[in-house]
């Protein structure tokens, strides 16, 4: 294996920079000329711009990082389940990749899905089902049966393990329910078939009667036609041992409530939930107009009160859509008007900085979803299903840290968690509003009364927020109406109606000293930082907002003793691993190059075509520079061992004076480090 060496000399004036650049220069050459391992003296102190060239200052160009697996491991088995999940048995949730016009018959979908499933590197695939969403809204419950049968025939045959998508937005609305018998059928004749997926109910059971073309109770408008098909559909499931998985997210002109608790008002549901907890996954779908952390709030409590026995997050571009914006550094226009085709400006390396706000908390499960092959994720090329740098770059590596241990269990999650909220009821001052009023302040924005109750400028309405802005009070639950808080959280302080307003929590300042009594500070800066279970995660909290973008982070590494700053421009995020003898860094800030498509000027499968080959990530304007400084050595580190994609490249410095090793990188992708 080719590795990228850098023995690192200090430099403290520009002249001596220079003579070193020409002493660089021929030492290069006579290293080449014997062909000896090259390595590579590089110097300079200066700040870098992007602009800059390597010449210019010092970067050399970083070798291309190789795809390597993890030991090929096998899936833990419990009697009585299909597919057991818990924290070292992840599940990865890979929609069918979509060939658009192709049959529509359940044969041809099954062969997309065993394309995609071998598709994916080895490593993972045991841990992996294909997610099968077609047809729920357009087909009637018989033809989805026959297409389902078709379908899973055929996988069954191939040994591919499936997962099917029975209900979406207004399907209660547009077609008749299955039955429990219907659904426990499907799964007797067919051991492919893992379990069953729900999504966006929210959509459906709705508190505002002039959105809602069906009957709604008085009981705050939730829908019990939609409580029924939930319950039929467990019982189906866990008569089976599938798995019952629920999608969903809120609607803050919904009512501006807790949807997933405020359903599990129904005791009955609550009650056959916890019962079969195994079953149950509850994932916090990103995705919605706002309340992106209460949502995430109400889904934790309800793991931990063993509502499900595992939560999840689905990642998906069309968030982009649903906030309403456009471009980056623009407020953007009402929820659901941009043309939808703008859903390609979401950054995938947005994906891994959405997905590390969940899995630091425990989450299992992990999917994705939008437009351009389901979030740019792979395509159909000649007939192949081809993984994207999206895959490569952003998702890959975190599935491959599930696998590895990085995702903490419950009691970890709960020794994390100092302050909890006890709900009492769903449409409650505390936890209602554009988000969650107990977190508008400490993860979000501050909503005033005139910005939540009138539909203004520049928020529509909306949050356009959804990236937690502190780590230090890691996440805050709500548990469920019915839970007993002293038995789930015993060391927590429990926040309850009463105790909100008793504290003063509406006000933030109070609030913010509230919690800061609660969470001592860990770290200096205005990023993020989350350390747990030996894994610390790094990233920049903007969402579009790319001018005058940087955020900053400092803390002491916990093993190693030595101090970091990481300095991030938006879109950037790093996972760090340490032990005594090294430092491992994989930093990433994938975005594309996405004007053509957006202006017209090339199609979906032109522009996907050319990602899969490598293609969209050469924009200068999206390689930006990311500083890492690491203190606290008593000599020089002896090596650097760095890599990259997409030609990114890299600089290292050590200032004696202060035994500290800067480490610039200029990249548009993903590039691993490790320091020794």
């Amino acid at each position: 294996m080719i590795y990228f060496y850098v023995v690192i000399i200090s430099s403290q004036t520009a002249e001596r920079a220079f003579e070193m650049k020409r002493f660089i220069s021929i030492f290069m050459i006579l290293a080449i000329l014997v062909m000896i391992p090259c390595e590579v003296a590089v110097a300079a102190d200066t700040a870098v711009d992007s602009t800059e060239s390597a010449t210019d200052t010092g970067l050399v160009l970083l070798p291309e990082k190789t795809i390597q697996t993890t030991e090929i491991r096998t899936r833990k088995k419990v009697d009585g389940l299909r597919m057991y999940v818990d924290e070292e048995n992840p599940l990865f949730m890979i929609r069918n990749c979509p060939i658009w016009g192709g049959p529509q018959t359940g044969e041809a979908f099954a062969s997309y899905a065993i394309k995609t499933y071998y598709a994916l590197p080895e490593d993972i695939r045991n841990f992996a089902v294909i997610y099968i969403d077609e047809g729920t809204t357009d087909m009637t419950p018989a033809r989805q049966l026959e297409f389902w049968d078709e379908l899973l025939t055929v996988t069954d045959a191939a040994n591919v393990p499936i997962v099917c998508q029975s209900e979406c937005f207004c399907t209660n609305k547009t077609r008749d329910p299955f039955t429990q018998e219907e659904l426990s059928a499907v799964f007797k004749e067919h051991p492919s078939l893992i379990g069953f997926v729900q999504v966006e109910l929210s959509t459906n059971g709705v508190t505002d009667e002039k959105l809602a073309y069906d009957e709604v109770t008085e009981d705050n408008g939730v829908n019990n036609n939609i409580l029924a098909r939930l319950k039929s559909c467990i019982k189906a499931c866990a008569e089976n041992g599938g798995l019952f998985i629920w999608q969903d997210m809120e609607y803050i002109y919904r009512k501006k409530l807790n949807y997933v608790n405020h359903i599990l008002k129904d005791r009955e549901l609550y009650d056959l939930l916890k019962s079969n907890t195994e079953n149950i996954i509850i994932m916090d779908k990103h995705n919605g107009h706002g309340r992106h952390f209460a949502s995430q709030a109400n889904i934790l409590g309800c793991w931990l009160d063993d509502v499900c026995g595992n939560w999840g997050v689905n990642l998906e571009n069309f968030l982009w859509y649903e906030e309403g914006f456009i471009e980056y550094d623009d407020v953007g226009v009402k929820p659901n008007e941009p043309d939808p085709i703008t859903t390609v400006k979401y950054p995938p390396a947005l994906f891994g900085i959405d997905m590390i706000a969940d899995m630091v908390a425990g989450a299992t499960v992990y999917a994705i979803e939008g437009t351009f092959s389901r979030g740019g994720l792979y395509h159909f090329v000649d007939g192949e299903v081809v993984l994207t740098p999206t895959f490569y770059d952003v998702l890959y590596p975190f599935y491959q840290l599930a696998l590895n241990g990085a995702v903490p269990d419950k009691e970890q999650v709960k020794e994390k968690i100092k302050v909890a909220y006890k709900m009492t009821s769903p449409t409650s001052y505390a936890l209602s509003g554009n988000d969650a009023h107990i977190l508008q302040g400490l993860y979000c924005d501050t909503f005033s009364f005139i910005e939540e109750k009138i539909d203004i400028t520049p928020y529509f309405d909306c949050t356009k927020d959804w990236v937690p802005s502190t780590g230090r009070y890691y996440l805050m639950p709500i548990l469920p109406i019915y839970s007993d808080p002293e038995e789930v959280l015993p060391n927590s302080y429990i926040l309850n109606d009463f105790k909100y307003f008793l504290n003063l929590l509406f006000i933030n300042p109070i609030k913010t000293r509230f919690f800061n009594k609660h969470y001592e500070e860990t770290y200096k800066g205005d990023g993020v930082l989350f350390d747990i279970n030996d894994y610390i995660y790094i990233f920049n909290s903007n969402e579009n907002k790319t001018i005058d973008s940087e955020q900053s982070v400092s803390y002491t590494l916990p093993k190693s003793k030595k101090d970091i700053k990481a300095t991030f421009v938006a879109h950037t995020y790093a996972v760090v691993k340490e032990t005594e003898e090294k430092i491992e860094i994989d930093l990433c800030n994938l975005r594309l190059d996405t004007d053509a498509v957006c202006a017209g000027l090339e199609n979906e499968d032109q522009f996907m075509r050319a990602y899969a080959a490598g293609g969209k990530m050469s924009d200068p304007k999206n390689f930006r520079t990311s500083v890492i400084e690491l203190s606290g050595f008593e000599t020089q580190p002896a090596t650097i061992i760095g890599t990259g994609s997409n030609g990114a490249k890299g600089r290292a410095v050590w200032h004696e004076d202060t035994k500290t090793l800067t480490l610039t990188v200029i990249s548009n992708g993903d590039v691993k480090i490790t320091v020794e």
